[in-house]
């Protein structure tokens, strides 16, 4: 008896202890002074239940539209511009593979979606005056629909490339380096992650971080799921950058001439198999009634050339693939960059350049794919026979196949959307060592922003939290100063008579003491911009860019393009003196504020920004691409050191403190803040708390 009342107290102590702490069914959000949620939990299912309602008291309207996006069911709320999009994700059947397969999920990752989802219905409850019109019943395997619509867009992609449309200049761009302790100057190993996307739809990523267990992240999610893409865990941290292995292919079909829904394979007729897509419509009385295709190799991507009788089908290894979550759990508990490196051999992530660092002072890299193995013979860049075996895959590529290194020599790395083969100075990782399709350098050989990292990295090997920030924040042009030089040349030789003209004189004095730098105090970056811009017109700007220089009739073309800037200043803002940031800012429903940065006519500096004119002719640019969720880490024996900044601010309402604010206070300044990841940092820095008890 005296044994059993021993161990009954010390069970009292204990559950009063964890529920003091916030027990198995509490848990506890506190939100930071600029509403970033941080929430403690005992597990990880009491600590998804506080993130889903976390997120949908930030962005419950990003919630439904982004599960809306992932079902193909944007148009019935928003209108015929969304037909497309909504018709696409249902030819890859992306809602009907991720409810058929979610049963087959693991355990854990059903349970984390499923508290996911309770947390958002519970602050519904609540708050049922914030559900919008478009609302929609809400299922857990909705985290995995949202998780793959993100990813489609990439093997999507690589079938329109591979059928002969691909695009001048990519979509997706993001930066990445990592820094080994042997170059840091306080001995941690250093990681940058900074994706530049489109300010809109599924790339709003939420800011978060959670202690729920051994559930521990601190990073981005996308709206609508409940663990973290981009960031770092308790151990480990990552970044990713468009570019990787060749993971999708087209296949060609001879169709029969005289029965042209059938396509030979083997020397034997099979049936294309028709489906009808129904896609509701706002606004219009009937569904639109939409073909799509199947084959054995997949959809068909196009109308069949019925005269020619053939048609063409993409294939990919994402169709019908589930193992996103599952991926996604085992790369956040990973202890160690050698269990990370196993956990991105799973090898459900979209094609992407992945770099990751950990506590121990590691940095690997990885071009990761769910990449087929091809039989040779065939060029796999262009539509492939389909009518044979011969072209069948053997396979999928292990992840030792794939370009890949740990603890480079050269003490750091970078990858801002560039060839392997530039990530480093003499870096190993060449094409000759790896197949054409794995190695698939095609657009990013290098750029402005790789080249740049480059020489920053290479030059300093004793990196300074300080030299990190800059690095990160740098928004230096380096392609500018051939353009100081085509204008001091085309000036000294014919343009005598156009510096009789004191407003151009002024004009090319600026621009030849101008420091190269796209900030927003800066004159000169205005008209750089725009006499850039104007030249592109009238002459090669690659042999501009490239230090070749122009002839007579290029000079002459490029001193006239000034002229008709300064003109065109006038007419746009009244002055030919008109800073960076009084026409490019930063911000959303009017609330607006300069930034710097700049990405315009093949020039992007590290720190990549772009704005749209919004009313066309105004001069007057809002940014709404570029970088959107950057994180800057520190990672040390006891623990990992973070900052991160975002051009808004959390949360989607207007009225919000937290609309804007990042964009006013750190954005448009350059600054990142701390995470605060700690719970003794973050006591000292919380706006809210709020404890949730769990139904």
């Amino acid at each position: 008896m005296k044994r059993v009342g021993v161990q009954f107290a010390l069970f009292s102590v204990m559950a009063t202890l964890a529920w003091a702490q916030g027990g198995p069914r509490q848990a506890t959000i506190y939100r930071d002074t600029y509403g970033v949620p941080h929430i403690y939990a005992e597990t990880p299912e009491a600590g998804a239940y506080a993130l889903g309602y976390a997120q949908a008291e930030d962005r419950l309207e990003d919630i439904y539209k982004n599960i809306r996006t992932a079902l193909g069911r944007m148009a019935e709320a928003f209108g015929p511009e969304h037909v497309e999009l909504d018709y696409i994700l249902r030819i890859v059947r992306n809602a009907e593979v991720s409810e058929e397969k979610w049963p087959e999920a693991p355990e854990n990752i059903r349970a984390v979606c499923e508290s996911f989802m309770e947390g958002i219905k519970a602050y519904i409850q609540e708050h049922p005056e914030r559900v919008p019109e478009y609302a929609l019943e809400l299922q857990p395997w909705h985290c995995a629909a949202v998780g793959r619509a993100m990813i489609l867009q990439w093997p999507l992609g690589t079938i329109q490339d591979d059928y002969g449309q691909r695009p001048e200049k990519p979509v997706f761009a993001s930066n990445c380096w990592s820094v080994a302790p042997k170059r840091s100057a306080d001995g941690s190993a250093i990681l940058l992650t900074d994706p530049h996307l489109t300010w809109e739809s599924l790339a709003i990523f939420y800011e978060c971080r959670m202690h729920a267990g051994d559930m521990i992240m601190n990073g981005f999610c996308l709206t609508g799921c409940p663990i973290i893409a981009l960031g770092h865990g308790a151990n480990v941290g990552w970044a990713c950058t468009t570019g990787g292995p060749d993971t999708s292919d087209v296949y060609m079909l001879k169709l029969n001439p005289n029965m042209p829904t059938q396509y030979e394979y083997e020397k034997k007729w099979e049936w294309l198999n028709p489906r009808f897509i129904r896609i509701p419509v706002k606004g219009e009385p009937e569904p639109r009634v939409k073909l799509a295709i199947d084959s054995r190799f997949g959809p068909l991507i196009a109308e069949p050339d019925l005269e020619n009788h053939v048609a063409y089908a993409g294939r990919t290894p994402y169709l019908d693939d589930m193992g996103l979550l599952e991926q996604s759990y085992k790369m956040l508990m990973a202890k160690n960059a050698n269990e990370f490196y196993q956990a991105l051999g799973m090898n459900h992530l979209m094609e992407q350049n992945v770099m990751f660092a950990d506590r121990d002072g590691n940095i690997g890299y990885v071009r990761v794919g769910r990449t087929p193995i091809r039989p040779d013979g065939f060029d796999w860049s262009k539509p492939v026979p389909g009518n044979t075996k011969a072209t069948e895959w053997l396979g999928l590529h292990p992840i030792d196949d794939l370009v890949h290194i740990m603890n480079p020599e050269q003490g750091y790395m970078q990858c801002c959307n560039i060839s392997p083969g530039v990530m480093m100075e003499n870096s190993p990782m060449q094409p000759d060592k790896y197949k054409p399709y794995i190695y698939n350098v095609s657009w990013d050989k290098d750029n402005h922003r790789g080249m740049r990292a480059r020489q920053l990295l290479a030059a300093d090997d004793s990196v300074m939290k300080e030299d990190a920030f800059n690095i990160t924040m740098d928004v230096y042009d380096l392609f500018s100063k051939p353009w100081q030089d085509l204008l001091k040349a085309a000036v000294d030789g014919f343009g005598q008579e156009a510096m009789a003209n004191p407003e151009f004189a002024e004009a090319v004095k600026d621009v030849l003491a101008w420091n190269c730098e796209f900030t927003q105090d800066s004159t000169a970056a205005t008209m750089v911009e725009r006499w850039r811009k104007n030249c592109s017109k009238k002459l090669d700007t690659g042999a501009v860019r490239e230090g070749k220089g122009l002839d007579e009739a290029g000079q002459k073309a490029a001193l006239t393009a000034l002229s008709e800037t300064l003109e065109e200043m006038k007419k746009l803002y009244g002055k030919t003196k008109v800073a960076w940031g009084e026409c490019h800012k930063v911000g959303r429903d009017g609330q607006l504020y300069p930034y710097d940065g700049a990405d315009f006519d093949r020039t992007e500096t590290l720190r990549c920004v772009e704005g749209i004119e919004e009313v066309k002719g105004s001069g007057q640019y809002v940014a709404h691409i570029g970088t959107m969720s950057a994180m800057l880490m520190f990672f040390k024996k006891d623990g990992v050191e973070s900052y991160t900044c975002i051009p808004w601010g959390q949360n989607l309402d207007p009225k919000s403190p937290h609309h804007t604010d990042q964009a006013r206070d750190l954005f448009s300044k350059r600054i990142m803040k701390p995470t605060w990841f700690s719970k003794e940092e973050l006591l000292h820095h919380v706006e809210s708390e709020k404890v949730l008890n769990l139904p």
